[in-house]
């Protein structure tokens, strides 16, 4: 059955064939085709217009390269988070500086809430809390109007504990050394200083010589008492030029500060010692004097 759309001879079927449009189409494409393959025009427009437009596409593999750098991103966040987590935690359960100073990296930074600074600051010895800041000082500034929080920085050899306010201006910036901190874990405790700088041996200050006199006038089974550990002065090298009696007791026990010169540095050792042993030297120092 013959369609309508079919042509109905040979002769129209060759006309429509080779009609001048259908001519001029091939004509046409095959001289496109040969200039290509003569010229390459159409790869150089294709390069020109790739070129021009070049520096508003992305590079290659820049989406690819963004996703990744998201992701580290947040990897290295959740990183940061966990440690500071971390970190937190550690303060919160310490139970001394020490443990703190242990704990934290150089340059690392954690905030320390207020009770237990003054928790960890109660557990220091006199001279130590002296050296940080004086207990009557530390009263006003913990429980004044101007402290806001207060902030603690590892160091390569201790910590450095910040104080501030609210508008962030630091009100007392202290350090504490990690030898100094490890002696004082080991009941024994030497600070760089002199007697004279700690406010608790004002008044009872003694040349070395007076002072031991008194000490060999006590009777031999209470030196011990008076000096528990007598290793730890053995151990410190130069002369003992003085001695200091802290003016307070605490637990049954009275301080004692030997100040050591070695090379013109002066050093000041502390030790403990039983409470009656050091009244009883004290009665013998003040004999002595008298």
């Amino acid at each position: 059955m013959m369609q309508w759309y079919d042509p109905p001879t040979v002769n129209e079927y060759l006309r429509r064939t080779f009609s001048v449009l259908n001519i001029s189409v091939l004509v046409l494409t095959c001289i496109f085709a040969a200039a290509e393959f003569r010229y390459n025009w159409c790869e150089n427009l294709l390069g020109r217009y790739l070129a021009t437009t070049n520096q508003n596409r992305p590079e290659t593999g820049a989406i690819w390269k963004t996703g990744e750098m998201a992701s580290s991103a947040k990897n290295y966040l959740k990183d940061i988070v966990s440690k500071q987590k971390a970190t937190r935690l550690h303060v919160q359960k310490s139970e001394s500086f020490l443990e703190i100073a242990k704990g934290l990296m150089p340059g690392e930074w954690i905030n320390i809430e207020k009770e237990h600074f003054k928790k960890l600051y109660l557990e220091l010895s006199d001279p130590l809390a002296e050296k940080i800041l004086n207990p009557v000082k530390m009263i006003w500034l913990l429980n004044g109007p101007e402290l806001d929080r207060i902030f603690i920085e590892g160091e390569q050899k201790g910590i450095r504990i910040y104080f501030l306010n609210t508008a962030n201006k630091v009100l007392k910036r202290v350090h504490l050394d990690m030898k100094l901190l490890d002696q004082f874990e080991k009941k024994s405790l030497s600070i760089q200083a002199s007697l004279e700088e700690f406010d608790g041996f004002t008044g009872r200050i003694y040349k070395a010589s007076p002072f031991f006199r008194a000490v060999m006038n006590l009777p031999p089974d209470m030196m011990g008492d008076l000096i528990g550990n007598p290793s730890i002065l053995l151990e410190e090298k130069g002369r003992i030029v003085r001695a200091g009696i802290w003016n307070e007791a605490k637990e049954g026990y009275i301080r004692l500060g030997f100040e050591f010169v070695h090379e013109s540095v002066h050093k000041v050792v502390f030790v403990k010692g039983r409470e009656w042993a050091v009244w009883q030297l004290s009665i013998n120092l003040k004999e002595g004097s008298s």
